[in-house]
């Protein structure tokens, strides 16, 4: 069991720095479809990531996103809104 939830912890890790990264050279808008947004994934994290690993993930909402310091969004309300979207581009 702590393996499974190290491994977790190690993937949200990724995640997150994959997308801030993701954000700041604003590549992420390229990624509007399932294929593109697995494809940048595994190429920047990890090959053996499934579609449903990442979207089990973005739906319990436990992607960390790196917010603009500008951005007066509520942090919870935003990492919301950033999970829903990509897994709205995750089903589909």
């Amino acid at each position: 069991m702590s393996q499974i939830m190290s491994s977790e912890k190690e993937t949200l890790a990724l995640l997150t720095g994959i997308f801030h990264t993701q954000l700041l050279t604003m590549n992420i808008i390229h990624c509007d479809t399932q294929e593109k947004m697995m494809n940048m994934l595994r190429i920047q994290g990890r090959n053996d990531w499934t579609t449903e690993q990442i979207l089990k993930l973005a739906t319990d909402n436990k992607i960390e996103w790196v917010q603009g310091s500008d951005d007066p969004t509520p942090h919870n309300t935003y990492k919301k809104q950033m999970n829903d979207r990509l897994a709205e581009i995750l089903r589909g």
